[in-house]
């Protein structure tokens, strides 16, 4: 981690050093960098430290006379030296990943609360990957925040002077995540300049409009700039371009579509954009796109609002925009036509592997794509009259040549279909057979099945899909199942069986027998209206975690059983009455809190497997300990919070022997501590009492022989008694540990 310094020339080299990692930092060394990188969030790190570098120098001179620049700078600063920590640690942990671990030893000089709190997070979380997640999230989110107060406080980069023309041999000028406004036309004299970058440049709205003399340039980068209203006139004759970005229709001939057709060496991946300019098919056949052999990755858009042209010229336009079919690549946004041309998913696009349909507000058809032979990834989004996916999607009844539809598939999104009513899946359809991950959302009128089989399946996702009652796919090898009417949660997690905010939560559990999966592991059910009976039947074999939220009218089997199942949380589940668990023998952990009407574990009580225990603000369950005493042989470790009827606590008997840790918080009419009780407990070390404001009494002037530690925290009456025992092991308002 750098030293701290002052000035701007070091937060400029700090901000460099900073991406310099970003940078360096391979995205697949562990499982939290491939998370940050799944979440976008190194994307957002890399543009907000880029968009802050350029107004250094500016903010540098005004903050001897403004406070405000000047606390900007320190909260840049601050944010710099988190992202910094928490890159360094990504890296340690990727290094000790494949090496021997060894000790890190921090510099003292460095040390900071921040790195601090970075160290916590990565290495005493219980779940290290969404500790990270928070707190990169935070450092991103401050650093955007710092990225527009920039514009608040005036704060301007320097503007590229126009004697920038007299750098007559510089060949690459890279002015990427720049607020520049605009670019001299002296530009255009650098006739020996090769490379151009002007990404994310997101207030520059015109380029130079003798761009055409640029006749040297190779690359133009315009990716992210949305500002930019058109390309200039001539583009035509930049004849060595073999790298363009992207293309700006404008609405004359000389910046139109025409000027496309002779840039034929581009390579790579070009998107064109405002085809709403394009008035004819004439016109969209001009630009050649079919000739550019090279172009690997195409997308084709039209803003989504605008006049409205003849769906039948909208589709010619489209069908004369054919690429070449060396394609890996499709994106059509905004085609304001009713049905896709016909080379869409013709089987000669055999290298085409990515496709992406979005807002095609007029399409009430989707393409035959089935016997597209490479394709893997799809997503089609936004197609907001179609109302039925039938058995065109899967075979084009034209060709004479049908495979196995969607042999190569991976995954399938369909997202924001508000009049999607039926996906049709044909008798003994046998495709599909590679699909990895299925995600169905927004899609709030779809009802129906499912495919019935889908043997590759890892990760299914159902949100905000109300009719959508069906049977799940039998998929031995799912691992994340996701179904949820919220949008307001995290991301789901691997091997995660998610149910929330949905009627669906009984068919669900009905069906997940015959999933046949042996990867899912956790079970989260939120927020469920609806009657949900769980029992062992209904648990995958794998299954581990279980966790109840907030489910109004859930009830248990009289013989829950299941083999695998090590924790179980429950809350919030006001009609839960009866909790049988003595048939888990692999349980270990119990987390159950406010649950007013539980009232007993059923007749045969816990399992023995049992190590920890927490129960919160269960007035039934309080009842049932304090008269018949809870006993398991091999417990622990023992939370009891919110009781409010119990004044004597623990008696006799009440508590196993084999306790070591047992933790009291907020009992509001304990008044006496029952050291007879206490002196049972003979592994008893760490005895914690927190918030019992009643508490003054305690039935012996001696504590237990093996209690290493007695906390007291909080208000409770005890305190001056204890204090005159003068014994070392009483502590007194400290932390639970």
């Amino acid at each position: 981690m750098a030293a701290k310094l002052g000035g701007r020339a070091y937060l400029s080299s700090f901000v460099d050093a900073v991406l310099n990692k970003l940078s360096s930092l391979d995205v697949n060394s562990t499982p939290e960098a491939k998370k940050l990188a799944d979440q976008k969030l190194f994307r957002r790190l890399k543009a907000s430290l880029r968009a802050t570098r350029p107004v250094l120098d500016d903010a540098e001179q005004k903050q001897i006379r403004d406070q405000e620049v000047n606390k900007w700078l320190v909260d840049l600063q601050d944010a710099l030296y988190m992202a910094d920590d928490l890159l360094d640690e990504l890296s340690t942990k990727a290094a000790t990943a494949t090496a021997t671990p060894t000790p890190t030893q921090r510099d003292p000089g460095n040390s900071s609360s921040w790195s601090h709190y970075v160290d916590s997070i990565l290495e005493d979380s219980d779940d290290d990957e969404m500790g990270v997640v928070t707190s990169m999230q935070d450092i991103v989110d401050k650093l955007e925040s710092i990225v527009e107060e920039k514009d608040d406080l005036d704060l301007k980069q320097g503007s590229l002077p126009n004697s920038i023309d007299k750098l007559i041999h510089l060949h690459y000028l890279d002015l990427s995540y720049t607020s520049i406004l605009t670019l001299p036309e002296s530009l255009c004299k650098l006739y020996n300049l090769q490379t151009l970058k002007l990404s994310y440049c997101k207030k520059l709205e015109m380029l130079p409009s003798r761009m055409e003399d640029l006749v040297n340039l190779r690359h133009l980068d315009i990716r992210g700039s949305d500002s930019l209203k058109e390309m200039p006139r001539g583009m035509s004759k930049l004849k060595h371009l073999n790298f363009l970005s992207g293309y700006i229709v404008g609405k004359h001939e000389e910046n139109g579509t025409r000027e496309l057709g002779a840039l034929d060496n581009l390579h790579g991946s070009l998107c064109i954009s405002k085809l709403e300019n394009v008035n004819n098919s004439r016109e969209a056949l001009e630009a050649k796109i079919g000739n550019k052999k090279h172009i690997n990755a195409l997308e084709l858009k039209w803003l989504p609002k605008g006049d409205i042209v003849d769906v039948e010229t909208a589709r010619d336009i489209l069908d004369k925009l054919q690429p070449h079919q060396n394609l890996k690549g499709l994106s059509i946004v905004g085609f304001r036509g009713e049905i896709f041309p016909d080379w869409l998913g013709l089987p000669c696009y055999s290298n085409l592997t990515e496709l992406s349909l979005k807002d095609c507000k007029n399409c009430g058809q989707v393409p035959s794509l089935g016997q597209l032979p490479s394709l893997q990834h799809l997503e089609i989004r936004g197609l907001d009259v179609l109302e039925r996916i039938g058995g065109e999607f899967y075979n084009n009844a034209e060709s004479s040549h049908q495979g196995t539809p969607f042999r190569s598939l991976q995954t399938l999104e369909f997202f924001d279909m508000p009049r999607w009513r039926e996906w049709h899946i044909p008798d003994e359809f046998d495709g599909f057979l590679k699909l990895k991950s299925l995600l169905i959302e927004d899609c709030p009128v779809l009802s129906g099945d499912l495919p019935a089989h889908l043997p590759a399946l890892e990760e299914l996702t159902i949100d905000r899909c109300e009719e959508l009652a069906c049977s799940l796919p039998r998929a031995s090898k799912l691992h994340q199942l996701t179904v949820k009417d919220s949008v307001f949660f995290g991301n789901a997690a691997p091997h995660k069986i998610l149910i929330k905010k949905t009627q669906l939560a009984k068919s669900i559990l009905e069906c997940l027998p015959h999933v046949q999966s042996q990867c899912l592991q956790r079970l989260e059910i939120q927020q469920c209206r609806s009657a949900i009976s769980i029992s062992g039947d209904c648990l995958p074999d794998s299954l581990q975690f279980l966790r109840i939220w907030d489910c109004s009218k859930l009830t248990f089997s009289e013989q829950l059983q299941h083999k695998s199942l090590t924790e179980v949380v429950v809350s919030k589940c006001n009609s839960l009455t009866l909790f049988p668990l003595a048939a888990l023998p692999n349980l270990k952990t119990l987390y159950i809190s406010d649950c007013p009407e539980m009232d007993c574990f059923g007749e045969e009580g816990l399992p023995p497997s049992l190590t920890t225990i927490a129960i919160s603000n269960c007035q039934k369950v309080e009842r049932w300990i304090t008269s018949k005493g809870l006993q398991s042989e091999d417990l622990t470790y023992l939370s009891l919070q919110q009781w409010n009827e119990v004044k004597l606590f623990p008696r006799e008997g009440c508590l196993p022997a084999s306790l070591k840790y047992l933790h009291l918080s907020s009992f509001s009419n304990l008044e006496t501590l029952d050291c007879k009780g206490l002196h049972q407990l003979t592994s008893l070390q760490k005895l914690t009492i927190k918030d019992c404001p009643k508490l003054g009494n305690i039935t012996q002037q001696n504590l237990p022989a093996s209690i290493s530690k007695l906390y007291i925290w909080g208000q409770c009456p005890l305190r001056s008694k204890l204090e005159e025992m003068n014994d070392p092991r009483i502590q007194f308002d400290t932390c639970f540990s």
